[in-house]
């Protein structure tokens, strides 16, 4: 018949095999790999921020079977999600992951915030004040963040999570039989302050950091607990060093970084207040 039909002959040595075992997709399919990456780029969009060489798809795993069955190749659903980079690589199941393209599936994430029009206002602003820090130099700029974070749950409330804990050997935590919690909202916030350094001629986070901690149920994080706070940094041994001149004064121009919570706005009337309280009492030439 190959001697005969000159034109089927490739078509038919495919049947006459060496190997008794089935043959990957791959044999006789030998453009699938690479239709599977054609596919992903031609629908790919760079990163957001730019800052990966990744590109993003909108694509689900069914809209590649489709497309791939569109474009002729006979290959099912799951035969194409092992042609796909695993989620981890050391498991059994990521181990079936053999011949793959630099490719992964995602899963979507609620991490989305929506744009805010004033954005690349407020980013431009943070870039221009370090810009200020470093052309008056360490000498009399002081560069400080702060933010609140997490809080931390205490006693029944924090048994519910599924994370170990602390306990006391004198007594154990028994939880009731529902799914809710009934207890004190009993938690702890952690205020942290940090201090910028300057290094090669550019502002770092690896300066000294206070936590102040406060309970949530007897104490509220505000303006005037962040004011508190501050004293407190300023006057300790780790942050003199970055805080203070050589001849122990304050450095006259400070700047603030926080995240513009309800606490630290500076548009808020409290935090007005406590931010004009505070550069009175330090005799500031500029407060930002």
């Amino acid at each position: 018949i190959v001697d005969k039909h000159p034109d089927v002959a490739d078509t038919l040595k495919r049947f006459k095999r060496i190997d008794p075992f089935r043959p990957k997709l791959e044999f006789d399919q030998p453009a699938l790999l690479q239709t599977i990456i054609d596919i992903m780029l031609s629908t790919a969009a760079a990163d957001d921020r730019r800052q990966t060489e990744s590109l993003r798809s909108i694509k689900t795993l069914d809209d590649l079977s489709e497309e791939l069955e569109n474009r002729g190749f006979s290959i099912s659903r799951s035969a194409t999600y092992l042609r796909l980079i695993p989620r981890r690589s050391n498991t059994s199941e990521g181990k079936r992951h053999v011949s793959t393209v630099p490719v992964k599936l995602v899963r979507a994430q609620n991490t989305g915030r929506c744009p805010h029009e004033d954005s690349h206002f407020a980013a431009a602003t943070v870039e221009y004040l370090k810009d200020l820090a470093i052309l008056f130099g360490s000498k009399s700029v002081f560069v400080m963040s702060q933010d609140d974070k997490a809080r931390v749950l205490l006693g029944i409330p924090a048994a519910k999570q599924q994370a170990p804990i602390l306990m006391h050997l004198e007594y154990y935590i028994k939880l009731p039989d529902h799914d809710f919690v009934v207890a004190e909202k009993h938690k702890l916030i952690p205020s942290v302050y940090g201090a910028l350094i300057f290094k090669s001629k550019q502002l770092s986070y690896s300066g000294s950091t206070y936590i102040g901690i406060r309970s949530g149920k007897h104490d509220h994080s505000t303006a005037f607990t962040h004011l508190a706070d501050s004293y407190k940094c300023l006057s300790l041994t780790e942050f003199k060093c970055y805080s203070h001149t050589d001849d122990n004064k304050l450095k006259p121009i400070l700047i603030v970084f926080t995240d513009g919570g309800p606490d630290e706005k500076p548009r808020f009337p409290k935090a007005r207040q406590c931010y004009s309280d505070f550069f009175l009492r330090t005799n500031l030439d500029a407060l930002f």
